[in-house]
């Protein structure tokens, strides 16, 4: 896959999966870009808000079995979050706590 596939596309993003990326046929891919701003708790000196913000992009991939059921949606407050579609509810597992979905690849 060489540079382009980084470490969080070599694997389905879905904990509950151990499907490998093989192809960028397969499957679906999502791309978030993060800005983060980091604030010192105790900064008499500085004014609120004076460091320049971060932005980071960030590239995750689901398998073809679990892009059926499943999307990536990216929360300020929890981080990426696995997210049940076609079946109308909201159901969301966030994936860093490695609360998987069920998979069946």
């Amino acid at each position: 896959m060489g540079a382009i596939a980084d470490a969080t596309m070599t694997k389905c993003a879905n904990p509950g999966c151990s499907a490998t990326l093989q192809s960028f046929s397969d499957g679906r891919f999502f791309s978030f870009e993060v800005i983060s701003i980091s604030v010192a708790a105790n900064d008499d000196n500085r004014s609120p808000f004076d460091e320049k913000p971060r932005t980071q992009s960030l590239q995750y991939w689901l398998c073809g079995a679990c892009a059926t059921r499943f999307s990536l949606a990216m929360e300020p407050a929890r981080g990426l979050r696995l997210v049940s579609v076609g079946s109308g509810t909201s159901d969301a597992f966030t994936v860093e706590n490695d609360q998987p979905g069920d998979c069946q690849s």
